[in-house]
């Protein structure tokens, strides 16, 4: 029976060995650019100037080869433009290392030097036209002669034509045009940058920790403590000690180190699903509350690879809350105040001033049509961490930082079922060609341009513009027609907040040109999205879902409470989710992840709960009537005054009192016919009764005269 259940089992093996590796052959391949790259032969050298560390890469595109990373403002020589997807790159002559190489840097990260001397060159005959537009058909609007100096601040190619977007004094007027590259003479040569930075690791010599110092001697200050295998960026060499940055456990940290514990080059793979030790784990937990340590624990169980990181955030717990309850700092969706019960009941909306008004039960509308203030109870809640130490919740607080292991089938799986999980395909806007492509392919190269997490990056869009998109992705909106912001960047909160943003994908009102702006085709917004993503969030502190909406542990104190991504309360509690349910869909969940979890100080003994759903919470009464009474009644009535006096003819011996509410939801009761005290004063008591159950008495003293 053993032989032949073994026989059974090694057929079904193969079996499965056989559909698994047809399965494997009808996996359709993501979609990628489809758009082949254009560029012209060079025609001009004209000096321009790095704005921000970046790769200069061996084809116009973020897939193909790097180089090597230019500096900031390390000078280097524009000789040509090519287009890939819509996005403009400059193709550029620089030093790298001891080497000048020729490549291709995306253009948002290059600007024309604008103190370089340009001339129009002597060979111009009599004069050169400065046009309106980069066209030979528009307008002129200056004749310079040979000579005549001009500031370039844009460089421009237009059917074949380059041209420079240049200041120069006409007739002692400044004007703003275009004129043909052919006609102006401009310095272009390389200068030589300082010492790059070349990769390196911590190796085996280092038997447990590596110091890092603050200056190059043992008696120096440390810095950090980093284990062997660590990455780091060797900046310099001073005598026998390497100067280095080096991220380890969410700090960037520049300092120095023995030059004999550093090997130059890449280093050794890690194994990506090793075990945390007991030691290691011991270790990790004890820098956790009491009332963290058995949910870290029952994860770290189940999942031994995982690592914890306490973020110390040295905040008073009720403080942090307190500042996040600021009205419309943090908000969530409802439609209960318009009549519809869905989504957040009554029970979860601020009624603070500003927020809401009792005196004629209105709550104030923060975004859209149903965005509401959240009230402290709820807030709490949501920043309290001890909610989401489970295998569900805890992705908010993962690493946002890209790793090469990051796989687009994750991508994929978080995308299905959306807009989004396909391809696109569009007329840019700017340049009137046909750009189509991978959405997950378009999410993976921002990611890899950005630094950043594609998981978290699809998760975000999906987010912010929904399954089914919004007039921020259409590229139809009215007065911003070709224009897409799908990560909703400058749409704040209050009137026209897509406008908002969409003028700032567009450039804003000085048309700025950072982060590849205007943003003219779909590639253009998910990538150049990532980039400003990555620089003013993740680059600076705020490198998981749940800092970036409670911005509690930031590297500028400046930001504390401020800076925060999204007003959504709940963002980070669903974004996460979203980021979980793509791992499990392809067995990713025991792979090695960190999780930043921060820490507060005097936190209540147990987790915040949300407050119990309950109905709207106005008690209060619009006005109240007695028939019988002399003159107004009452005189000066007022939701929150709640004792009046009514006066009535002394034969009067019974009197009708009726009162109206200001909430439709609200019940009273004590109205209808009330006898009067045969001798004295009469005190009536009239009760508003909220739908939650509160209840407020107004109390009618009837006198007869």
């Amino acid at each position: 029976m053993g032989v032949v259940k073994m026989q059974k089992d090694k057929y079904k093996k193969i079996i499965i060995f056989f559909l698994l590796c047809m399965g494997v052959l009808c996996i359709p391949m993501p979609a990628t650019q489809v758009q082949a790259a254009k560029t012209c032969s060079s025609k001009i050298a004209y000096p321009g100037i790095v704005r921000t560390k970046v790769n200069m890469r061996k084809k116009a595109g973020i897939r193909y080869k790097s180089y090597g990373k230019l500096k900031k403002k390390q000078s280097v020589t524009i000789l040509g433009i090519a287009t890939n997807g819509g996005m403009k790159w400059y193709k550029c002559q620089a030093q790298i290392g001891d080497t000048v190489r020729t490549g291709y840097v995306s253009a948002a990260y290059i600007k024309p030097d604008t103190k370089a001397t340009a001339v129009v060159k002597q060979s111009v005959s009599s004069y050169a036209k400065v046009r309106q537009k980069a066209k030979t058909s528009s307008k002129v609007v200056a004749k310079i002669t040979k000579g005549t100096e001009v500031s370039v601040s844009d460089i421009v190619r237009q059917s074949g034509k380059y041209w420079y977007k240049v200041k120069v004094t006409y007739k002692n007027k400044k004007k703003t045009g275009y004129i043909q590259c052919k006609f102006v003479e401009a310095g272009g040569t390389v200068t030589p940058n300082e010492q790059q930075p070349q990769d390196g690791y911590v190796n085996d010599k280092v038997t447990s920790t590596l110091n890092v110092r603050q200056s190059p001697s043992t008696s120096s200050a440390v810095l950090i403590r980093i284990p062997k295998g660590t990455k780091v960026s060797v900046l310099e060499e001073t005598g026998g000690w390497y100067k280095i940055t080096v991220t380890y456990e969410g700090r960037t940290v520049t300092g120095y180190v023995v030059k004999e514990y550093i090997t130059l080059g890449a280093a050794p793979e890690d194994n990506t699903n090793t075990p945390v030790s007991d030691a290691d784990f011991a270790t990790m937990l004890a820098s956790f509350p009491d009332s963290y340590k058995p949910s870290i624990q029952a994860l770290h169980n189940a999942y031994p690879n995982w690592r914890f990181v306490a973020i110390n955030t040295n905040l008073d717990w009720n403080a942090a809350v307190a500042n996040e309850s600021v009205v419309g700092r943090n908000v969530i969706q409802s439609n209960y105040p318009a009549g519809v019960a869905s989504l957040a009941p009554f029970s979860y909306l601020s009624t603070e001033a500003g927020a809401y008004n009792w005196a004629n039960d209105t709550y104030t509308v923060k975004d859209g049509t149903n965005w509401y203030s959240a009230n402290s109870q709820v807030i709490a809640y949501y920043m309290d961490p001890r909610n989401f130490l489970n295998d569900t919740d805890i992705f908010q607080f993962e690493a946002l930082a890209y790793d090469e292991s990051q796989s687009s089938a994750v991508v994929q799986s978080i995308l299905n079922n959306t807009f989004m999980s396909g391809n696109y395909s569009v007329v840019d806007s700017a340049s009137g060609q046909a750009v189509s492509g991978s959405y997950v392919q378009a999410f993976m190269d921002a990611a890899k341009a950005a630094s950043a997490n594609p998981y978290f990056l699809a998760a975000r869009c999906k987010q912010e513009v929904g399954t089914n998109g919004s007039n921020a992705t259409s590229g139809t909106y009215k007065g911003y027609e070709g224009i897409y912001n799908y990560y909703n960047i400058g749409a704040s909160d209050g009137g026209n907040a897509v406008a908002k943003g969409l003028l700032w994908a567009k450039g804003g009102s000085k048309g700025e040109t950072t982060y590849g702006r205007p943003w003219t085709n779909p590639y253009k917004s998910i990538v150049g999205g990532a980039q400003y993503i990555a620089k003013n969030y993740i680059n600076i502190g705020q490198n998981t879902l749940y800092l970036q909406k409670f911005n509690v542990a930031p590297t500028n104190a400046a930001y504390l409470y401020q800076h925060q991504y999204m007003t959504n309360v709940q963002a980070p509690y669903s974004e996460g989710r979203s980021t979980r349910t793509a791992y499990n869909a392809i067995g990713a969940l025991s792979n090695t992840m960190i999780f930043y979890i921060p820490v507060y100080n005097n936190m209540p003994a147990t987790a915040c709960a949300l407050p119990a759903a309950t109905g709207n919470p106005n008690p209060y009464l619009s006005g109240i009537s007695v028939a019988e009474a002399t003159g107004s009644v009452p005189a000066g009535f007022s939701y929150n005054t709640f004792a009046y006096t009514v006066f009535v003819p002394a034969s009067v011996n019974k009197v009708n009192v009726g009162a109206t509410a200001i909430s439709k939801c609200a019940s009273i009761e004590g109205t209808g016919e009330c006898l009067l005290n045969p001798a004295g004063s009469t005190d009536i008591n009239i009760t508003g009764v909220a739908q939650n159950g509160a209840r407020q008495t107004y109390t009618i003293t009837i006198v007869r005269q």
